[in-house]
């Protein structure tokens, strides 16, 4: 490659990359909040509550709720979800055998239909956990 070429190349990557800065700009500097911050409490109350009624009809919510209100299950999700999804490093942050962990997380699955070893279903249980605590 002639470096009149290599030039060309790195030109084109400076447009793209200021093309995607110009149409979505820096969220940070847009709106103050780290990107890993947004939270989504925040957004999902903003919702009428009759589309929050709808996002949680096709779920059991007495059998979220004895997931939601058991502090240990919880403690495991949110250490789980904190850790990336990731076993072997929630294991050990919450000192529990891996086993024990799996055992937990396969436990949430039987109740709620939920694994929240799968992302989308992570995603869904976090958004009806906060439903729940917004009733």
């Amino acid at each position: 490659m002639s470096n009149s070429e290599d030039e060309k190349g790195n030109t084109a990557n400076k447009q793209n990359s200021s093309e995607f800065v110009g149409s979505y700009g820096y969220m940070l500097e847009r709106t103050n909040i780290p990107p890993e911050n947004i939270p989504l409490a925040e957004i999902i109350s903003q919702l009428p509550k009759a589309q929050r009624e709808r996002l949680t009809a096709g779920y059991d919510l007495k059998k979220l709720a004895r997931i939601f209100e058991d502090a240990d299950t919880m403690a495991t999700v949110d250490g789980f979800l904190k850790h990336g999804m990731n076993v072997s490093e929630t294991s050990r942050e919450l000192y529990m055998h891996r086993n024990t962990l799996i055992y937990r997380l396969n436990k949430i699955q039987r109740v709620t239909g939920l694994d929240v070893r799968a992302f989308d279903s992570a995603v869904t249980f976090e958004i009806l956990r906060i439903l729940y605590e917004l009733k």
